[in-house]
């Protein structure tokens, strides 16, 4: 056997030198010897597939059937207290460990904000054109500490003027075989989103509760501006009228914040069936449920790590239910992580989020990368984004906000193109392979948190891509 190596070895490096000196005539030998005397090349390691093919026609099938039995959910409403009891009665067609929860929440406080937006802008603007900037500056200043207080942290003293109603959150627990070490919440909302009124033609298109939140900050700025002047003249107690071109900038930014706040406030009060926002989060949850309890059944359950999986109400609201079940489950929490879903049409499109809250809450980053890594080791390229001022808010928000390491799997891309608040907003329009990534990405992190894998430090997303994310059409 050595001879022929060792054969080999010399013929192919006087071939090599062969097909150097006299191009492809030494080439082709050199290779015909060669074949000889190399081992089989070997094959490639096949990249890890999705392990859930079939759980996605599962998952598919039961949002079509959810889909067709419950209709439109608006926030703490009866059709969402009904959705909720949908819900566990699918849980408890495979474990015994199910809750059913209430809490109250204000179910239009969007509407509210911007309702109380419309008043306060009308009060600076009329304040500041007679001559009264002082009032204008404190009424805007106060406003402005309690909007951004609501988009952070769903609190404002302005609540306690609103009508509340109660909110309905379902979930299930399934234990490990040991001790508790760690807790995963899958966690999805069942509550629809009103259909958005379609943009108008020219400017009107171009407006958006952003450039309303521009103009209003302008206008009180502007009365900033004349409370400074209106002092240093000594006019700041004596009402009457300003000066022209500052009353002139003055109506521009008043004029901008209006009508940018008007368009989302007048709709015809009609809600989406939500499909994709967020029936697809649901029957993710649910068939996981159905997966991981099958599991334990067969003896390979978890080890040391709990699972739960929760549906909440009021998610369209600011993600108010949410807020009240961590606040109240705090007990079976241990060393929590949340992976949420919302919202899951296109798989080109999906992407974990490391920011919520309308941009002012950050989640986790290196679980956004971690689920990303895992996405990336199936062969798919899942984005880690984030969602901006405005953007709108998830159930994560309310998991971070206790603390605990959480990020949202979501495909609402800021396109004209995405169904999500929309009458168009069908199960079409939700791919089930979309479906078996999100559901093979949360199985297999809660393998690896059950065996207690290391490499979670901070650090930017794997995959960041330029699109932005946003839960609302406004």
């Amino acid at each position: 056997m050595l001879p022929v190596k060792l054969t080999t070895i010399i013929a192919s490096a006087i071939f090599r030198y062969m097909g150097l000196k006299f191009g492809k005539i030494g080439e082709k030998l050199k290779k015909t010897i060669g074949k000889f005397g190399k081992e089989k090349p070997r094959e490639p390691e096949p990249v890890e597939t999705v392990s859930a093919p079939k759980l996605s026609d599962e998952a598919y099938s039961l949002l079509k059937k959810l889909y067709e039995e419950l209709g439109p959910r608006p926030a703490a409403s009866l059709s969402s207290k009904n959705a909720a009891r949908k819900i566990s009665e699918v849980f408890e067609s495979f474990t015994e460990d199910v809750s059913v929860t209430t809490g109250k929440i204000v179910p239009q406080i969007n509407r509210w904000m911007l309702i109380s937006a419309i008043v306060c802008s009308a009060v600076v603007f009329i304040f500041t054109l007679i001559g009264l900037p002082y009032i204008s500056l404190i009424a805007g200043i106060l406003f402005i500490l309690s909007f951004c207080n609501e988009l952070r942290m769903g609190e404002n003293p302005l609540r306690s003027l609103f009508p509340s109603s109660e909110a309905t959150n379902v979930h299930a627990v399934i234990e490990p075989d040991g001790v508790v070490e760690h807790t995963i919440v899958f966690s999805a909302h069942h509550d629809s989103a009103s259909i958005s009124k379609k943009a108008g033609d020219g400017i009107f298109k171009k407006l958006s509760l952003q450039t309303g939140c521009v103009g209003f900050i302008v206008l009180v700025f502007l009365s900033f501006v004349e409370t400074a002047v209106e002092l240093f003249t000594s006019r700041l107690l004596l009402p009457g009228f300003i000066g022209w071109i500052m009353a002139l900038f003055v109506f521009l930014s008043f004029a901008l914040s209006l009508f940018s706040m008007l368009g989302p406030l007048f709709t015809d009060g009609s809600y989406t069936a939500g499909a994709g926002d967020n029936l697809s989060g649901v029957s993710i949850v649910a068939t996981l449920a159905e997966y991981f309890s099958m599991k334990r059944r067969e003896g390979k359950g978890l080890s040391s790590t709990r699972l739960v999986f929760a549906s909440f109400d009021g998610e369209e609201c600011g993600a108010a239910g949410s807020r009240i079940w961590y606040q109240e489950n705090a007990n079976i929490l241990v060393n929590p992580v949340n992976l949420n879903f919302d919202g899951i049409y296109k798989l080109e499109d999906l992407a974990f989020l490391s920011s919520d809250g309308n941009g002012f809450i950050s989640l986790s980053s290196s679980l956004a990368s971690k689920c990303s890594q895992i996405a990336s080791e199936m062969g798919y390229k899942v984005q880690t984004g984030k969602l901006g001022f405005l953007g709108g808010a998830t159930d994560a928000a309310s998991a971070a906000t206790f603390g605990i390491k959480a990020t949202t799997l979501t495909s609402m891309v800021q396109s004209e193109d995405c169904p999500a608040h929309t009458a168009e907003d069908t199960p079409d329009k939700v791919s089930p392979e979309a479906l078996s990534v999100a559901m093979s990405i949360a199985i297999k992190l809660a393998e690896d948190i059950d065996r207690k894998e290391e490499g979670n430090k901070e650090r930017e997303g794997l995959l960041d891509g330029e699109r932005k994310y946003r839960l609302s059409r406004y």
